[in-house]
């Protein structure tokens, strides 16, 4: 799996959780003001009524202040209990709330029914004489209790839509993963298959008449060195390659009159250098032109049945060289530019999507270049270049270090510009 897009989706996991959290607290910030408002509005309409006796003063509050009894407005009920200065209980609302109960008379009986942080707040003293007060005891309403359990049941789900879509791209790596084995297998098969051919061809003839020796040895030579060249191929894949100055004009040239001489009957070949022919580049050879040759026959396959034009040029530049592969085939549409890189990726219909994902690796992970589709459309053919620095490249963990180091530092820039954002759009609705 690509690391960019896992962390990426990480990142957005973050402020999805920060915005869920930072909306959760606001809401209850709110909703606990207006309780407090109301609870102090509450205090000052006893101290208003004083003159009224204690029952109907309760009663009196309880159907106007407090009107609303439906039981669809229990989440909104703030708990109050309104207790004299006896310690007797005067009136309440916890039924309503909690459900009915066993009466109560005192605040000792009260305190049992309600829940450890329900009355967290301290009492409002209410006097009405030297000796004459009311304490209102008040808590949260079951909406606030059950808004600051959010960013818990917020977080769990998303840790569960997290590990599906790990699972997900991890299945998704493994199938590719397996499809790369079998690519690479094929393509061991395939680049084994024409040297082994012409030796078996050879051996065949030299059984039926020895004295073609001297005529097939050349091209037995020839094939036991495709094969060295094949296995030397295949070893290089998995470890980091040395690097050595290559004159890079000669040994294009020499990959696409390779192609011309074997494949002139389908495809018009051209080669353009550069102005200096004496460019070196640090590279592997072996490599290099094993790169090459998927390119010139993904474009070879990409040409319609009565031919086309392959062109490779080459064009030097300050620090770099640049070398494009144009086709006049079918061509790429813009939104598999990048896909067609990917291992198990491919636009033929018996492709595995190898080739291009085994040019990306040794161009950008052992020659420290880049290698991407410049110029393509629907039947308007493909441009793919390749850069090659003029100097030889940083180590791979160097490398890979930075480039890590940079997508953490814009990754972090995003998070700090959404929730700086995020912070102003809640101070703006507060």
């Amino acid at each position: 799996m690509r690391l960019r897009w896992v962390l990426l989706f990480i990142t957005a996991l973050v402020l999805l959780l920060t915005g869920i959290s930072l909306y959760t607290r606001y809401l209850a910030d709110r909703l606990l003001r207006q309780q407090t408002a109301l609870v102090h509005l509450y205090a000052e309409a006893l101290r208003y009524a004083a003159q009224a006796p204690e029952e109907c003063l309760a009663e009196f509050l309880w159907e106007y202040v407090f009107p609303d009894r439906r039981a669809g407005s229990r989440l909104f009920l703030v708990p109050l209990v309104l207790v004299n200065e006896k310690g007797r209980v005067l009136s309440h609302n916890l039924h309503e709330i909690l459900g009915e109960g066993p009466p109560i008379v005192d605040l000792q009986s009260a305190l049992p029914l309600l829940h450890a942080d329900t009355l967290t707040y301290p009492p409002v003293k209410v006097e009405f004489a030297p000796r004459r007060y009311l304490w209102i005891y008040y808590g949260e309403p079951l909406l606030l209790r059950q808004l600051r359990w959010m960013p818990l049941l917020s977080s769990v789900l998303i840790l569960i839509v997290a590990l599906v879509w790990v699972g997900l791209l991890y299945t998704a790596h493994r199938y590719n993963q397996g499809r790369l084995w079998v690519g690479l297998a094929r393509e061991t098969a395939h680049q084994l298959g024409t040297p082994l051919s012409g030796l078996v061809g050879a051996v065949d003839l030299l059984e039926e008449d020895p004295t073609l020796l001297s005529k097939l040895l050349p091209r037995m030579k020839g094939d036991l060195k495709r094969l060295s060249e094949v296995a030397d191929r295949f070893s290089k894949i998995g470890a980091q390659p040395r690097l050595r100055p290559e004159p890079i004009v000669p040994l294009v040239a020499e990959v696409v009159e390779y192609f011309r001489e074997r494949f002139a009957t389908r495809a018009v070949w051209h080669f353009i250098p550069p102005a200096h022919s004496e460019v070196k580049v640090p590279c592997n050879a072996t490599l290099l032109r094993w790169t090459l040759e998927n390119l010139l026959r993904n474009s070879l396959d990409a040409l319609p049945p009565e031919g086309g034009t392959i062109t490779v040029r080459l064009t030097l530049r300050q620090k770099e060289v640049w070398i494009d592969v144009e086709d006049t085939g079918k061509g790429i549409p813009p939104t598999e530019w990048e896909a067609i890189f990917r291992p198990g990726v491919s636009t033929k219909a018996r492709g595995w999507g190898i080739g291009l994902s085994l040019a990306r690796r040794v161009i950008e992970t052992y020659h420290g270049g880049e290698i991407f589709v410049h110029r393509s459309g629907l039947g308007q053919g493909t441009v793919i270049r390749i850069r090659l620095p003029l100097e030889r490249p940083q180590p791979l963990w160097i490398r890979t270090w930075r480039n890590a180091v940079g997508r953490l530092r814009r990754l972090g820039r995003l998070l700090s510009f959404a929730l700086r954002q995020g912070w102003r759009f809640f101070r703006t609705f507060a």
